[in-house]
């Protein structure tokens, strides 16, 4: 086992990202960059220098679809690669992963065992939004409170930033063992739900999102632009400035070097065949 350097890291989940856009252009799948990743292309033309992860967006319908294996065609997927979800058994997040399984990981703060112990990339959907802020604030509010309760469940007892998150911990970390990680992935699920994509003229990433700032038109999400992420071609959302300018603001300024941070992902390679 040979521990892999960040630039390898990116170097596989690159590898990860362009198959999934070809299980997606084979089976007439709709799906963007997001959060960092598109970001990264937009002002870096590839990976954000400091940042070691590729997240992308789905829309619902086409989402559930990949998860529920509706007529989808894997064959061009290499044997190396594998896509895992709560539904079927094979991780304990609320959404898709495509991974290597040549690899392995260990990242900080979470046990590897419980969350996911590859590289990967994470595959989100996108539902609809209400209008009404009110309504809005709640349904984000919602899922953030599942979601901690999930990261909670995953986290590494007596670790932590601070010294009072490490002593309290344990605590919780104990309550929670006695939840079923289906069944709250299954409640975030339903939650990110509520408002039907179709019906909606708002959407956003209630299910793993950033929160009401992330929510954006629907009519141009769904028209796509191509844009350069490490010398290939992706799909970005047509308002992609609407999308970054909610979530980052001025995002073509660089952050203060206290800000750059990694996930703190530990990589090693098992079989380099």
């Amino acid at each position: 086992m040979r521990k892999l350097s960040l630039q390898e890291i990116k170097d596989l989940e690159l590898k990860l990202l362009i198959q999934f856009a070809k299980i997606c252009e084979v089976n007439n799948l709709y799906y963007t960059l997001c959060g960092g990743t598109l970001l990264g292309a937009i002002r870096h033309k590839g990976f954000i220098p400091w940042d070691d992860d590729i997240d992308v967006l789905m829309p619902r319908p086409d989402y559930d679809r990949l998860l529920n294996g509706e007529n989808i065609i894997l064959s061009s997927l290499p044997s190396h690669m594998q896509i895992i979800h709560w539904k079927n058994g094979t991780s304990n997040f609320p959404f898709i992963k495509l991974i290597d399984l040549r690899t392995r990981i260990d990242v900080d703060y979470f046990d590897s065992s419980l969350s996911c112990n590859k590289i990967w990339i994470d595959i989100f959907p996108i539902d609809g939004n209400p209008e009404d802020m009110r309504l809005l604030e709640k349904l984000y509010a919602k899922s953030l409170h599942a979601r901690k309760l999930l990261c909670l469940k995953m986290a590494k007892s007596g670790e932590g930033k601070t010294q009072i998150r490490r002593i309290v911990k344990p605590f919780f970390v104990k309550i929670l063992s006695t939840l079923n990680f289906k069944k709250i992935c299954q409640k975030i699920d339903a939650i990110s739900k509520t408002y039907s994509f179709e019906e909606s003229r708002f959407i956003g990433g209630v299910l793993w999102g950033y929160g009401p700032q992330e929510c954006i038109n629907k009519e141009k999400f769904m028209q796509p632009v191509k844009v350069e992420f490490e010398k290939h071609f992706f799909n970005a959302p047509s308002n992609y400035d609407e999308y970054l300018t909610g979530l980052y603001k001025d995002y073509m300024k660089l952050p203060p070097n206290e800000e750059r941070q990694v996930h703190g992902i530990n990589g090693y390679i098992i079989d380099e065949g």
